[in-house]
């Protein structure tokens, strides 16, 4: 039987005897409190019991609370011939991990997951023994992963990302421990995830303040500014075009990005203006360049939007990629197909039902207005 010894409270309420009140760590690992009659004390002990039923004991003293006497136990734990291989490390976790998936799970999701720990997974983490991963390192691997960049909207997704990876690294963490190859838990158990990460996008800009963010540019970052609004698209997707992706005579452009390539259809106000990007300049130009003639290259857009956010008063965490967001609003109030809509700025049905379904609820009623039901 596992008692609660956790707090101080808890001891108080036990009966006193000889034998301690054992809490179970984990497998052949136990802590026990012993209380003492007279007074509130009491005296800690860690008990080891091996595959044979064998069993060794260790005083740890009178004088600890109940995280110091886990600690004072674990250590013991870890240096007794009998615990389960004390080089047990990191990567070895993850290894079973993934065999775990292989075996259970649908093909390929062991090797997606493995794909992804060892392309995030630092190697000092990897080859640190689980007896001696601490809550402190994880912590410091788990804020690396963010992207502090500027762009709001890019440091939220890595949060998220930072947060996923947290749970795998976990899970296989937590696998090692259950399969006794692990003392405690309580050191990843610490860790927390980011908050709000996952929460849907709640910026959206109104008409006018897209007026003023256009109004506060001039030359070629209006045109990227311009562009953002009337396509959706991502910025690097636009910076990354050539004129040779623009089809005039089919009303659309060839843009690649994280979602792969795809067509994307354009109004005949964004022709006219590709037109007049393109003018005469050869195929292989870029069809956005900067005001030097040079590409736009990643991050160059950050403090062009920053000068209009002052500027214009904007809200401060807008940034380009907010323009999407509104360009997604404007088409879904505008009664375009989601499918339609998801398709034409690289996305997916799902993901605009997620992050846009809750957005301008003066809009929702302007739009039920117009319903004739009687």
């Amino acid at each position: 039987m596992s008692y609660k010894i956790d707090s101080q409270a808890a001891r108080k309420r036990l009966t006193p005897r000889r034998e301690p009140y054992w809490h179970k760590l984990t497998q052949g690992r136990y802590l026990g409190f012993r209380r003492t009659a007279s007074g509130s004390g009491g005296s800690w002990v860690a008990r080891f019991q091996d595959d044979t039923s064998k069993k060794t004991y260790r005083a740890l003293g009178e004088s600890l609370d109940y995280d110091s006497a886990v600690s004072a136990a674990l250590k013991w734990f870890a240096g007794v011939s009998h615990v389960a291989d004390s080089h047990y490390r990191v990567s070895d976790a993850v290894a079973d991990y993934v065999r775990k998936l292989e075996l259970h799970n649908k093909p390929g999701a062991g090797r997606i997951v493995e794909l992804r720990l060892k392309k995030n997974i630092t190697a000092s983490l990897a080859r640190t023994e689980l007896a001696k991963l601490t809550t402190v390192q994880l912590n410091r691997w788990h804020q690396a992963l963010v992207r502090e960049n500027g762009d709001a909207a890019d440091t939220r997704k890595s949060k998220a990302g930072a947060n996923k990876l947290l749970s795998t690294l976990r899970a296989a963490l937590n696998l090692a421990f259950r399969n006794g190859l692990a003392a405690s838990d309580r050191e990843w158990r610490k860790v927390t995830p980011f908050k709000n990460a996952n929460q849907a996008r709640t910026l959206f800009l109104t008409d006018e303040q897209v007026r003023a963010t256009l109004d506060h540019t001039s030359g070629a970052f209006n045109s990227l500014v311009r562009v953002s609004v009337l396509t959706g698209a991502r910025y690097g997707e636009l910076r990354a075009a050539r004129i040779e992706d623009f089809h005039p005579e089919h009303g659309t452009i060839t843009l690649n990005g994280k979602t792969g390539e795809r067509e994307c259809y354009l109004s005949d106000e964004t022709v006219t203006l590709f037109q007049q990007l393109a003018g005469n300049r050869p195929g292989d130009a870029f069809l956005l360049v900067k005001d030097d003639g040079s590409q736009w290259r990643p991050g160059h857009q950050f403090e062009p939007m920053k000068k209009v956010v002052a500027a214009a008063g904007l809200p401060v965490e807008t940034v380009l990629y907010s323009l999407r967001h509104y360009h997604i609003s404007k088409a879904l109030l505008a009664g375009i197909p989601t499918q339609v809509i998801a398709e034409n700025v690289g996305t997916s049905v799902a993901m605009i039902e997620k992050h846009y379904g809750k957005f301008m609820p003066k809009d929702r009623r302007r739009l039920l207005n117009q319903v004739v039901l009687l």
